[in-house]
């Protein structure tokens, strides 16, 4: 195939999809009406018909409008729009789409350098940080030699890249699925990208190619099912990378689903095998992105001896807390009115569910009345399992030197550069030397 074959065939299921998204769209608004970032990001009082007309003449060529294009830029995932959406649409896939398209529309620099500096230090952080945190061995779980096999596995659990910063949550999933007696392989880390770096920069040629390397490369193990963490994973490879592979091939290698959604499912099973009491009164930090996700984490919550769940009334906005970088004063504002609500209300645990968010307020317990954990190290307490949260830990030292220093047994084992780790570290915590 030659290379400008290849590009026409990559780039043209964007192209497609946003020509059958024209064709059923009516520019009614209902999705720019459900979306809860239009008002903070100055774009409420913007005509919801004009606005939902200028997303689609974006993802067909055109130029859009200065409402549409903003809104493309505060879209952080929440998902509202989907259920708003009466003509079987994914208008969470159209904004997103329209976004990468103004964003090719802009600037000079070349596609393909946009995107590059943020993948590259996100896979710096992730290399360093989960080194920290582990010894070779236990790292090599994530990474076990492919065996012969005589039958596939169950499924495949596909970390993604970031769950590597906190590992601690990546093992306790592992842990569970060997309780489970599930037999599956694990895939992920920066080499087994989604793709949504190049997505979000516009770079359709990219996000293709390493979104379509990564399906390969989980299709490989020949099961009927991958298991996703991370949402914007799960968002990436299953509504923008999976269809393009089906529209492109005729197929789908798989079906991609939330790994907590799976375990859900297996709520008896668990219920069975815990071990521990778990006498707490847990408020969630919800995110609204799959509300399939939220509904599991409250079944496997009722499974759990002693824990009772504590609904507080909060906004529950984007995939996760990095999706709302972009208005960083109504992020600020959400998470303190969050807090403020989770310590009125009494409880004794806020427990994030996606790792991003907990990588933000992991911390935000010290001088509280209540503890911040992630769900699933409720989970693990008890299924009888022990897990240690040594990324809240590194946050908490802060100083890049003491962190060293804590760490050197691990840097050796590694072989990590000083340098590197010292970028890494005041990289994530913001740390300094001996401050």
């Amino acid at each position: 195939m030659s290379d400008q074959v290849e590009t026409a065939e990559l780039f043209g299921a964007f192209h497609a999809r946003g020509d059958a998204i024209a064709d059923a769209c009516t520019r009614c608004g209902d999705c720019f009406n459900a979306c809860p970032m239009t008002g903070p990001a100055g774009i409420g009082d913007a005509d919801p018909n004009a606005t939902a007309g200028a997303i689609v003449d974006l993802i067909t060529g055109g130029e859009g409008n200065e409402d549409a294009v903003r809104w493309t830029e505060a879209c952080s995932g929440s998902g509202y729009c989907i259920p708003a959406c009466k003509h079987g649409i994914n208008p969470r896939f159209m904004v997103q789409l329209a976004r990468g398209f103004a964003r090719r529309n802009t600037g000079n620099t070349p596609l393909a350098t946009r995107w590059r500096q943020g993948f590259q230090m996100m896979s710096r952080g992730v290399r360093v940080l989960s080194r920290l945190q582990m010894p070779p061995e236990t790292l090599a779980r994530f990474a076990p030699p492919r065996d012969e096999r005589s039958s596939p596995p169950d499924v495949v659990f596909y970390t993604g890249c970031n769950v590597l910063k906190t590992p601690h949550i990546a093992l306790l999933c592992l842990d569970i699925l060997d309780l489970l007696g599930v037999d599956y392989e694990v895939m992920g880390g920066v080499g087994q990208c989604c793709g949504v770096y190049q997505f979000r920069a516009g770079d359709f040629l990219s996000n293709n190619k390493m979104a379509y390397a990564t399906i390969d490369g989980l299709a490989s193990a020949g099961a009927s099912t991958v298991l996703s963490w991370c949402p914007s994973c799960q968002i990436s490879i299953g509504e923008v990378s999976l269809p393009n592979y089906e529209l492109q091939f005729g197929e789908k290698p798989f079906d991609l689903n939330p790994f907590l959604t799976f375990l859900a499912d297996r709520a008896d099973q668990l219920a069975l095998m815990m071990k521990r009491r778990v006498e707490k009164r847990i408020a969630l930090h919800e995110r609204p992105v799959f509300p399939e996700v939220t509904a599991a984490v409250k079944k496997l919550l009722s499974v759990l001896p002693g824990a009772e769940l504590v609904e507080i009334d909060v906004p529950r906005v984007g995939t996760q807390a990095n999706s709302l970088a972009q208005l960083p004063e109504f992020k600020r504002a959400l998470v303190q009115r969050e807090l403020a609500a989770v310590a009125d209300a009494g409880v004794t645990t806020l427990a994030t569910i996606y790792h991003a968010c907990h990588r933000e307020i992991c911390d935000a317990g010290d001088g509280r009345s209540f503890e911040v954990v992630n769900f699933m190290e409720l989970l693990g307490e008890g299924l009888g399992l022990d897990s240690e949260d040594l990324y809240k830990r590194l946050k908490q030292v802060r100083d890049i030197d003491e962190i060293i220093e804590e760490t050197a047994p691990l840097i050796d084992a590694h072989r990590l550069d000083l340098d590197t780790v010292r970028d890494a570290l005041a990289f994530e915590f913001g740390a300094k030397a001996g401050g």
